[in-house]
This record gives structure tokens, sequence and C-alpha cells, in this order.
């Protein structure tokens, strides 16, 4: 859908911390790479940004 409309990426925050290993294994395994903050975001060791090209 996203590529339909026209987006070209992509981006997703989630956590830092071991809980959200599953989830960023998740992303990674689907094709999401790490990326620095983006949009209004700050780095935060509390948060790891992802990010897909579609």
């Amino acid at each position: 859908e996203a590529r339909r409309r026209g987006y070209r990426c992509v981006s997703l925050e989630t956590g830092s911390m071991a809980h959200f290993e599953p989830a960023r294994r998740f992303y990674l395994k689907h094709g999401f790479r790490y990326c620095e903050p983006f949009s209004t975001y700050e780095n935060d060791p509390n948060s790891v940004f992802m990010t897909m090209e579609l």
C-alpha cells in the first residue's frame, strides 16, 4: 500500500532494551536496517531507529 501511494521509505522507532530484541529481529528479517534518528527524534539510549527503502 505504501508503494502504491508513492512512499519511498518506511521508518520506525522501537526500544533498545532486551525485551524489544524479537521486534528488532523481525524488522531486520523483513528488510529494515538501522539508521540515525529521523524527523523530530533525537538520539536516545532507550530508542533504536530503523528504516526500509521501498
